[in-house]
């Protein structure tokens, strides 16, 4: 019985033929691109310095919103009772987190919930965007959060208005 066959053949060729002139390098292209001497960078002395009353919102923000998120986590894994969020939740928003923690929220299974990472971007002096993710298991899933300050009880004068867990 005869069992050769030829199930192989050559690569076909994809690359350009070679020749002597060499390529112009991507920084020169660059630099003809380019249509003033700037040289791409910006400058630190025009900018306005930042002092501690421009940070300190922006902190106690963040520090609410980790605080808060935590605290969410533990009250939808039940290793913690809703009425313990009541000040940090507009009431809205604290019947949401009451309802998800009843009916056991998708990835329970995988175990407990880790906040991972939480950014906080300022909408305005009064308001702010909070994102981040937390890990549960070996998978990692999405919060998104908008929070405000004013008719809080919490001592920091923050109150999560909207919630959104992924």
């Amino acid at each position: 019985m005869n069992t050769e066959h030829r199930f192989l053949s050559r690569a076909p060729q994809f690359e350009p033929p070679a020749t002597g002139a060499a390529r112009p390098s991507r920084t020169t292209v660059a630099a003809a691109a380019r249509r003033s001497p700037h040289s791409g960078r910006s400058p630190r002395n025009g900018s306005a310095p930042v002092t501690a009353d421009s940070t300190r919102p922006a902190s106690d923000a963040r520090r609410f919103a980790e605080h808060a998120l935590r605290l969410t986590l533990e009250v939808l894994d039940r290793r913690r009772p809703p009425t313990q969020l009541r000040p940090l939740l507009t009431p809205a928003v604290h019947d949401l987190v009451q309802t998800l923690a009843r009916s056991a929220p998708a990835g329970t299974h995988l175990g407990t919930a880790t906040l991972a990472r939480v950014h906080v971007r300022p909408v305005h002096h009064q308001a702010a965007e909070v994102f981040g993710t937390y890990n549960r298991g070996g998978r990692v899933f999405a919060v998104a959060a908008r929070i405000e300050r004013g008719n809080s009880r919490h001592p920091a004068g923050w109150a999560i208005t909207s919630l959104r867990i992924a």
